[in-house]
């Protein structure tokens, strides 16, 4: 039997989810990108409710984004 510490190696399934995970996360960049660009555009042409209505939406984006970041490596499914 070998001494030292054993290898750690992520489980197929685990990587399987994250690499679902990086793409949908990789989507969700861009969903934000585009949410910022139309406040950008909206507040250019004082829109103020335009404005709002895609600052809620990058908002929502970012939320979502960042509980996908947090189970990158987890087994676990989100909701």
């Amino acid at each position: 039997m070998a001494d030292g510490p054993v290898p750690h190696e992520t489980p197929p399934l685990a990587e399987a989810l994250d690499v679902a995970r990086f793409d949908e996360l990789a989507r969700l960049a861009e969903l934000a990108s585009s949410y910022w660009r139309s406040v950008a555009l909206a507040a250019d042409r004082g829109e103020i409710h335009t404005a709002v209505l895609h600052c809620k939406q990058a908002a929502a984006v970012t939320k979502a984004a960042f509980a996908l970041a947090r189970a990158i490596g987890s087994r676990e499914v989100e909701p």
